[in-house]
């Protein structure tokens, strides 16, 4: 038996080198040496700044894979984008309605295909059918708030608060509500897009949002089948608008930066539209999602 290892059952022993024994009956010897403290000390030195160091880089939200024990259980609608009509050139149908005293304007685009878009926007496209502002941008030097993929860039990280999400993928949007979801992984490989914002709807129930302002409100939303954007024309509390959205029969619902962010849209006759007013120039991170012309 190694000098290392042997008398383990007698006493405290130093692996390596030559060993010590310190009887436990050996009241004089029973001091544990000075070095002995420094190595625990800094091992457990060591233990620390590992754990932090972990931890601090761990994955958050969209970063961590769905198959992760961590993940939350995801909800994903069944229904995919499929406004699609033989009847239609590529334009926006819009209609008016009135629930529970609050007046929504809904825009459905027909046959144009759903992608993200980031930096100064072109009006003057003739493919442009619709265009709204989608991710919101943060006090701090503008940056993107939540995970945000556009043609398959990672150009955001994390979802905070905001548990809705966006994903196009293969030219079909889905709508959801999940901490961490599959498809911000599969938009990335795909070169599709992705992004997040608050919860509105989800499978036809309201979800609660904690701000307790009034504005004017807008929602990405998928409505009998479609995908449609329905904006109000007086200023709502989230909840309010979220409960007239399901009032209205959509099955899923995000939030939309509202206010009187600018947004355009193009009718049958091929003219375009501005809603909302010009929003403030010179962030290269103002995105939208825009419904382009086939």
């Amino acid at each position: 038996m190694s000098d290392n290892i042997k008398g383990l059952e007698e006493g405290l022993y130093i692996l390596g080198g030559e060993s010590e024994f310190f009887p436990e009956d050996n009241a004089n010897n029973n001091r544990t040496p000075w070095w002995v403290w420094a190595i625990i000390g800094a091992v457990v030195f060591a233990t620390i700044i590992f754990l932090v160091v972990h931890f601090m880089s761990k994955p958050s939200n969209d970063k961590v894979t769905a198959s992760s024990s961590s993940a939350v259980k995801e909800d994903v609608t069944e229904i995919w984008y499929n406004n699609s009509d033989v009847n239609l050139p590529s334009c926006t149908m819009v209609s008016d309605t009135l629930i529970d005293s609050i007046h929504l304007q809904i825009f459905t685009p027909y046959n144009t295909v759903p992608m993200l878009h980031v930096g100064p926007f072109d009006t003057i496209d003739a493919d442009i059918v619709f265009a709204t502002f989608a991710a919101d941008l943060g006090y701090d030097k503008g940056k993107i708030i939540g995970s945000f993929v556009c043609e398959g860039e990672v150009l955001s990280y994390g979802g905070g608060r905001k548990l809705g999400y966006c994903a196009i993928i293969d030219d079909n949007i889905t709508l959801g509500v999940s901490e961490n979801s599959s498809l911000f992984e599969e938009a990335i490989e795909s070169g599709g897009y992705f992004f997040r914002q608050y919860p509105a709807v989800d499978n036809g129930v309201m979800v609660e949002n904690n701000p307790k302002n009034a504005a004017f409100r807008r929602a990405l939303c998928m409505l009998n089948g479609k995908v449609c954007i329905v904006a109000t024309f007086n200023r709502v509390l989230m909840n309010d608008f979220a409960t007239a959205l399901v009032k209205l029969g959509a099955d899923n619902a995000i939030f939309l930066i509202g206010g009187n962010a600018e947004g355009w849209y193009r009718t049958q006759d091929g003219s375009l539209h501005q809603i909302g007013e010009t929003y403030v120039k010179g962030n290269p991170n103002i995105n939208y999602i825009v419904f382009r012309a086939q």
